[in-house]
């Protein structure tokens, strides 16, 4: 019957092993390139945290940068909210600057953030994910080549430091999650492996104030 159908008896369908080896494949086929497109898509989001990290960073010094280079010395009321110059423990300035009038300005680390404070306005974040933040201040020029007195604290009526010096020690948002889970050695281990400082130096111009401009007779190594 089957040769007047044209029908050919050799002619038959998968076995029920075929099916299963080809499906076995094809799920491992599925699941590498599952893998592939996860660990490109976790890639490339580290590299734009990481990217984020540095634009911050270096936004954020030059904010710095640029709110420090208005500070005025030489102020008319050498009261505690008129001084020139704070430092405290190297991680709390306090500076003026001048618009319309004198400014009080202050930077600090509040264990995890860099914080800006103007005025009497409610303390803004300038930064998180900060790991480390560390100012230094050279009174003068011979303080700064002879590494004499104390860099982490200054505190100045009249005059403004030879130099300032800016440290900030960031992590990404994803390494801060991260380390945020460790502690000890693993947590100084892997902050030294993924945190990046982002460093400035200041000079101010006007350091001797509004008042005297005689450098030779104040700093005689300026």
């Amino acid at each position: 019957m089957s040769k007047y159908l044209g029908l050919n008896q050799n002619k038959r369908g998968f076995t029920l092993i075929e099916v299963l080896v080809a499906m076995t494949i094809t799920v491992i086929l599925i699941l590498m390139v599952t893998n592939m497109f996860s660990d490109a898509t976790t890639a490339c989001n580290s590299g734009t945290d990481r990217a984020e990290m540095e634009t911050d960073g270096r936004a954020a010094l030059n904010f710095m940068s640029r709110k420090l280079s208005q500070a005025i010395a030489g102020t008319a009321e050498p009261s505690s909210y008129y001084r020139s110059f704070i430092l405290n423990g190297g991680n709390d300035v306090i500076f003026n600057s001048v618009s319309d009038s004198i400014q009080s300005n202050r930077f600090y680390f509040d264990g995890s953030n860099l914080v800006y404070c103007f005025e009497s306005y409610d303390p803004a974040i300038l930064i998180g994910n900060v790991v480390d933040l560390k100012f230094y201040a050279s009174e003068t020029y011979t303080m700064l080549n002879s590494g004499t007195g104390d860099p982490f604290n200054c505190d100045l009526t009249t005059n403004l430091p030879y130099c300032f010096d800016i440290a900030i020690n960031l992590l990404s948002s994803d390494d801060k999650m991260k380390a945020n889970q460790l502690s000890g050695t693993e947590l100084s281990n892997f902050i030294a492996r993924n945190s990046r400082w982002f460093t400035t130096r200041i000079y101010f111009q006007t350091r001797q104030g509004y008042k005297t401009h005689d450098y030779e007779d104040t700093d005689s190594e300026y």
